[in-house]
């Protein structure tokens, strides 16, 4: 709501005109918001340049399109859901139902919530290459190691059977997926959700390329995210509130004040119970 202090933590990003980070900074903070924005409403400024705040929004939409750019590049692939919504009469029965689509005002909060998360998982989980030669001199204190885990969000690799298994149904509609090298995959199916984009085909093929992926997850051994072609990824923001978020908060505010949250194993058991309880809302849904 705006016009309302509000407590917050927060990545604080110095972007150049070309997305390329400058300054960076992590920490907890007061936000005041000047206005409260609805994605239709800064649509139709990007659209139309007129509106309150056009010159920010026109930077921030310029910046998030580069950082797109940069992670198509990295091998990011691009499912684009289409978001059921209901039409409602007075009384709140539902009199019609339609699919809204993501535009460039979604994608912007998109691409800036990506940088934030990245970020985040990069600052408590990457270590400086001297850190690694002080960790492999110190290889028997598991105690040290047991408490620098951190939780991150992982996307493994899809195995090449379940990718055959795509490509030999996609050509029966002539269309291809590559196997076998990581960036070439990510590609091409890109491409061929690009393709298939309006076309009859559209939604089978969409959901058998999602069902080639494996599930992500939540834990403290980093395997990098493949589906977003990220080194390092974790949930610091969400629109939801979930419960590995609050543990990256706190995993966030015990580094910045030097202090410890809690053991690798037990926030290993806790990343699986919040990745089992997201399968579970799922399967419900």
């Amino acid at each position: 709501r705006p016009h309302e202090e509000k407590y917050c933590f927060s990545a604080v990003f110095e972007l150049d005109d070309n997305a390329q980070i400058q300054n960076q900074w992590f920490g907890k903070t007061v936000i005041y918001s000047d206005h409260r924005f609805a994605y239709e409403e800064v649509q139709t400024i990007i659209e139309t340049g007129e509106g309150p705040y056009k010159d920010e929004i026109f930077t921030l939409d310029r910046l998030a399109k580069i950082l797109r750019a940069e992670r198509t590049s990295k091998g990011s692939i691009f499912f684009d859901k289409a978001e059921v919504k209901f039409q409602l009469d007075d009384k709140g029965a539902p009199t019609g139902v339609y699919f809204k689509t993501q535009k460039d005002a979604h994608k912007l909060i998109e691409d800036f919530m990506l940088l934030a998360n990245r970020k985040v998982a990069e600052f408590l989980g990457k270590k400086p290459k001297e850190d690694n030669q002080n960790n492999r001199s110190k290889k028997g204190d598991k105690n040290d190691k047991n408490s620098d885990a951190v939780v991150y969000r992982i996307h493994d690799i899809p195995k090449d059977e379940k990718l055959m298994e795509l490509n030999n149904f996609v050509e029966r509609f002539g269309y291809s997926v590559a196997v076998g090298n990581k960036t070439k995959t990510a590609q091409s199916i890109n491409k061929l959700l690009q393709d298939v984009k309006n076309k009859k085909e559209q939604s089978m093929i969409e959901l058998l390329a999602v069902r080639s992926m494996p599930k992500a997850i939540y834990t403290t051994k980093n395997a990098g995210h493949y589906g977003l072609g990220f080194e390092y990824y974790t949930h610091f923001t969400s629109p939801i509130r979930r419960y590995p978020d609050v543990m990256v908060h706190r995993l966030l505010e015990a580094k910045l004040n030097h202090t410890h949250y809690l053991k690798g194993d037990e926030l290993e058991l806790l990343c699986k119970h919040s990745s089992e309880m997201e399968k579970l809302a799922s399967d419900a849904e």
